[in-house]
């Protein structure tokens, strides 16, 4: 059996400007960085497992937690569809996910993301070049919870001592090793991770770039 990989999506194959978004999203609500900031978290486990049902459900929550007035919403999710729109992949995704299905390896994407995620996969094209996407809001799951590491797993019909996770969070890592999955904790030195960088690897290998998996082999 080759080797099958789990892959996560933003700042593993993705990035955004996650600080300009920050800003932005300062500039229309009237809060600081850190306050916005704090409602996004505050909200993001249950956006995360699809709680709010939609792109609209999610931002309402977000300015329920903010104390903000719902008229804000139109301007909040137009602002979010934009960013979205502006979200790329690193150099190295295409072609590395290319020579993976070349060589037979199965590829799965596993994204702890809220409703607007599945336009930025289509529009990166991602659903055609991998074998599978999963991601947390539809499957009610999200990372480090074994629910979704099991669901890709099952969506490439592979076992876990058969496949790799790669993530840039330590966490998500930890809970795919906790699965006995392979793991690989990928730090590019371009990125501007979200979560910020891992603070340790925690024992899980490290890599700089998508094409060194294939290199390992």
């Amino acid at each position: 059996m080759q080797t099958a990989y789990l892959l996560d999506l933003y700042d593993t194959l993705a990035h955004g400007d996650w600080r300009s978004w920050r800003a932005e999203l300062a500039s229309i609500t009237g809060l600081s960085q850190d306050e916005i900031g704090s409602a996004y978290e505050r909200t993001r486990a249950a956006r995360n497992r699809g709680a709010f049902e939609s792109p609209a459900g999610d931002v309402a929550a977000i300015l329920d937690a903010a104390g903000l007035d719902a008229e804000l919403a139109d301007r909040v999710l137009k602002a979010e569809t934009a960013f979205g729109d502006r979200i790329a992949l690193y150099d190295d995704v295409l072609p590395t996910l290319a020579r993976m299905r070349d060589a037979g390896h199965p590829t799965v994407i596993v994204s702890n993301c809220s409703w607007g995620t599945r336009p930025t996969v289509e529009r990166l094209g991602l659903d055609h070049a991998c074998d599978a996407v999963v991601l947390s809001c539809e499957v009610g799951a999200h990372k480090p919870e074994a629910a979704i590491y099991r669901t890709a797993l099952d969506a490439l019909d592979v076992a876990a001592t058969d496949a790799v996770f790669v993530d840039d969070q330590t966490p998500y890592c930890d809970g795919a090793r906790a699965l006995g999955i392979g793991t690989r904790l990928i730090q590019r030195p371009t990125a501007t991770p979200f979560e910020g960088f891992a603070p340790t690897t925690n024992g899980h290998t490290v890599i700089t770039g998508l094409a060194e998996l294939l290199d390992e082999r």
